[in-house]
C-alpha cells in the first residue's frame, strides 16, 4: 500500500510471463510470480490492500476507477463520466479524486459514494488512506501556501494544517509528507503526530521527494548528492539507512519489512525491491518499462508499459529459504537425546537428516541415538521460491556408556632385600577414575601409579580397588611381594 505519486520521468515502453527467477544483490535468489491484472493497455497508478487492487483506466474515454478482487478475481467498475484519478485502498475504502477538484470515497462492501471535500477552482491531489483517516493535498494558487487536509471517517472531523506541504502518507496518527523548509529553500521530508499536534521529524537535504511510511520507518527519494536514491529513517532508533547507491532510484513505497521503488540503474524502468529484515535486494522486473510501484505484504503492483501501453501486473516475492539449525547436547553417552532448533528464515517445510537413516518433517525435532559413532545431521528447507539444505558433518558424538572397571595391576620387582622399593603400575581397564591401593604393611595410596618403599621382611599381600561411575572392582594378590 502506498501514497500514489507524480511520476518526475520516465521513457516508456515493454513481454509477460508468470515466473521468473531472479538474482539478488546478496547472490540469493528470490521467486517472483508474476500475474497479469488488465490487459487493455489504458490501466495507471495502481494502489494495493489485502486482497483489493485499484488503478484509474482511460480504456472507455474518460479516466475512471477501478477495482480487482485477488480472492474472487472479480473486476468492477467503479466510476465513470469525469476524470477519476489517484485511487488509494485500505480495506473496503477506497478514496480518489474527481476532476482535480473534489474528493471522494467509496465503500467497496455496500458501494456507496461519499464526497468528502469540493475545493473549486482550487485543486486537490495526492490522496492517502489509513483506517478511517484520510489525508490529501490542499493546493493553493502559490504552491507554497499548499496545506495538508484531513478527514476523519468514523468522527467526520476535518482539518488543515502546515505551510508548503504536499504529498501525504499515513500511517496510525503519524503523516509523512513534503514540506518547503525556509532555511534551505528546498523540499524536505516531514513527519507530523495527529495525537501531539506536532512535527516530530524532518530531513534537511532540501532535495526530498516521495515520501512514505509504515510503524516507526519513513522512506523517501532524495536527490542530496546530484543522484536519486532511497533513503529510509526509523523514528524509533533515530537512524537513516540509504537504501540504495546506484544514483537511478525513485518513487518508494513501504509495507512491513518491504520497500519497493522504481530504478533506472539498467537504461529502462525496473521495479526493485529490498527486505528489512534479511537485507536483500530483489530486481523484481527485467522488461521495460515499469513504474509506480505500491507494497501489501509480499504483493507488488505497478504499472508496466512491457507491450507499449500501459497495464497493471502484480508481482508475489518470495525469498529463497535459508536453512540453519542448533543442536543440543551435540555429546554424550548412548542413548543419547538431542533437540533440534531450526534457525531458518522464509520456511514453508522441513526434512531433517539424523545421520542414523532416521528423519523427520517437524521443525523442532527431538531424536535419540542409540549407538555409539559420529553423526552427519542435513536439514533441508523449502518454500515457494525453492529449497535450501545446511549439512553439519559428524555433528552429533555418541559414546558407547562406561563400564564398570575391571581391576588389574603389575609390580616391579616383586621380591629383593630391604628396604625394597617397588614401582606398583594400574593395568585395570573400562577406565577407571579413581585408585586405592593396600600395600599389605598397613599403609595405603590413592595414585594411579604409586611406588612404595617396604623396610621390613616378609611377604606382602597387596589389592587394588579401582572406581568409575558405573562401579567398582578389588583384585588381591596374596604374597604378591616378598622382602627379604
Amino acid at each position: 500500500m502506498k501514497t500514489n505519486k507524480k511520476l518526475r520521468s520516465a521513457v516508456l515502453s515493454s513481454t509477460l510471463l508468470v515466473l521468473l527467477l531472479i538474482v539478488l544483490s546478496s547472490t540469493a535468489l528470490a521467486s517472483i510470480t508474476e500475474t497479469r491484472i488488465t490487459t487493455h493497455g489504458t490501466a495507471a497508478n495502481p494502489d494495493i490492500y489485502g486482497n483489493k487492487i485499484v488503478w484509474e483506466d482511460t480504456s472507455n474515454g474518460n479516466s475512471a476507477i477501478y477495482a480487482y478482487d485477488l480472492s474472487t478475481k472479480k473486476e468492477t467498475h467503479i466510476t465513470g463520466n469525469l476524470k477519476q484519478t489517484e485511487p488509494v485502498v485500505y480495506g473496503n475504502k477506497l478514496v480518489y479524486i474527481s476532476n482535480g477538484t473534489d474528493v471522494y470515497v467509496y465503500d467497496l462492501s455496500t458501494q456507496k459514494k461519499t464526497l468528502l471535500h469540493s475545493n473549486p477552482p482550487f485543486d486537490v491531489g495526492e490522496p492517502a488512506i489509513y483506517g478511517n483517516l484520510i489525508a490529501w493535498d490542499y493546493v493553493m494558487p502559490d504552491v507554497l501556501d499548499s496545506k495538508i487536509a484531513t478527514y476523519d471517517l468514523k468522527t467526520h472531523q476535518s482539518d488543515l494544517f502546515g505551510m508548503g506541504f504536499w504529498e501525504p502518507a499515513i500511517y496510525n496518527k503519524k503523516i509523512a509528507y513534503i514540506c518547503y523548509n525556509d532555511n534551505n529553500f528546498g523540499y524536505d521530508a516531514c513527519v507530523y503526530d495527529l495525537s501531539t499536534s506536532r512535527d516530530i521529524w524532518f530531513t534537511e537535504s532540501g532535495t526530498a521527494h516521495n515520501v512514505d511510511i509504515y510503524g516507526n520507518k519513513v522512506v523517501w527519494d532524495d536527490n542530496r548528492n546530484g543522484n536519486w536514491d532511497i533513503y529510509m529513517y526509523d523514528l524509533s532508533t533515530k537512524k537513516e539507512t540509504q537504501i540504495t547507491n546506484h544514483g537511478t532510484a525513485s518513487n518508494p513505497a513501504i509495507y512491513g519489512n518491504n520497500i519497493v521503488w522504481q530504478d533506472n540503474r539498467n537504461g529502462n524502468w525496473d521495479i526493485y525491491a529490498y527486505d528489512l529484515k534479511t537485507h536483500q535486494q530483489t530486481h523484481a522486473t527485467v522488461k521495460s518499462d515499469q513504474v509506480n510501484p505500491a507494497v501489501y505484504g509480499n504483493k507488488i503492483v505497478w504499472t508496466d508499459y512491457r507491450n507499449g501501453k500501459p497495464d497493471i501486473y502484480m508481482g508475489t516475492i518470495s525469498y529463497l529459504p535459508v536453512a540453519a539449525f542448533t543442536a543440543s547436547p551435540t555429546s554424550g553417552k548412548y542413548p543419547l537425546t538431542v533437540k533440534f532448533t531450526d534457525k531458518s528464515t522464509d520456511v514453508y517445510s522441513y526434512n531433517w537428516n539424523f545421520g542414523d537413516k532416521s528423519t523427520s518433517t517437524v521443525k523442532n525435532p527431538t531424536h535419540k541415538y542409540t549407538k555409539a559413532g559420529k553423526y552427519t545431521v542435513s536439514l533441508t528447507v523449502k518454500n515457494a521460491a525453492g529449497s535450501n539444505t545446511v549439512t553439519k558433518s559428524s555433528y552429533i558424538n555418541v559414546a558407547a556408556p562406561v563400564k564398570a572397571p575391571a581391576a588389574s595391576f603389575t609390580a616391579s620387582p616383586t621380591s629383593g632385600k630391604r628396604p625394597l622399593k617397588v614401582q606398583f603400575t594400574d593395568k585395570s581397564t573400562n577406565s577407571p577414575t579413581s585408585w586405592k591401593w593396600s600395600f599389605g604393611d598397613g599403609t595405603y595410596s590413592t595414585s594411579k601409579n604409586p611406588g612404595h618403599t617396604y623396610s621390613k621382611s616378609g611377604k606382602y599381600t597387596i589389592s587394588l580397588t579401582v572406581k568409575n561411575s558405573n562401579g567398582s572392582a578389588t583384585k588381591t594378590v596374596s604374597g604378591y611381594i616378598t622382602v627379604k
